[in-house]
């Protein structure tokens, strides 16, 4: 039987595992992951932490909350390899647990459904191969599951809160991903 109570430390534990490996053993991996250091890195040179830019123009393919956040953590830590490349795979490990937290909102009489499916899902190939990458889709499945839970209390519980989380999902969503987002919450806040 799984216990519940050692669940995130068993998914905390793999994801550890997994990005520990992807930092040791893979370089960056280009087009994507490099051509987004590059924006960050332009970013930190000129000073510039509004608006990102790549080759001394402004890089509106994608909204800047990750270059944010990258250059956050340089102001920290210090220009270094690793922050870059923790800052998506971060928002893998929330995924786990606000999957969980989902989880626990829809099936609240089945608490095992809470334990294994964080499990589930970071054992499906592609989120154990897209957790470890320096892009912008953890960060919006991250923002996706904060706006579902939302969802989900406004429709169990009513108020305002479930609302406020929704809009709080779809806003962050939009710095990461632009109106991406509302594909994957409207249509279930509509239903």
């Amino acid at each position: 039987m799984f216990v519940a109570n050692r669940a995130p430390w068993v998914w905390t534990g793999l994801w550890i595992v997994v990005m520990a490996a992807a930092i040791l053993t893979r370089p960056l991996l280009p087009v994507d992951e490099t051509r987004y250091l590059a924006v960050a890195w332009e970013m930190w040179l000129s000073g510039d932490y509004l608006v990102p830019h790549l080759n001394f123009e402004t890089y509106s393919h994608k909204p800047p909350l990750l270059f944010w956040l990258i250059n956050l953590g340089w102001g920290v830590f210090g220009v270094n390899e690793w922050w870059p490349r923790l800052v998506a795979p971060a928002f893998g490990l929330a995924s786990l647990f606000l999957t969980a937290r989902l989880a626990r909102d829809l099936w609240p009489d089945s608490p095992s459904v809470a334990s294994i499916a964080p499990l589930m899902l970071f054992g499906g190939v592609f989120w154990a191969l897209f957790t470890t990458l320096t892009m912008f889709d953890m960060m919006l499945t991250a923002f996706t599951l904060l706006g579902l839970i939302g969802t989900v209390r406004a429709w169990r519980n009513g108020g305002w809160g479930g609302f406020l989380l929704l809009g709080v999902g779809i806003g962050f969503g939009v710095l990461t991903k632009g109106p991406a987002i509302l594909l994957h919450t409207l249509p279930v806040a509509l239903a």
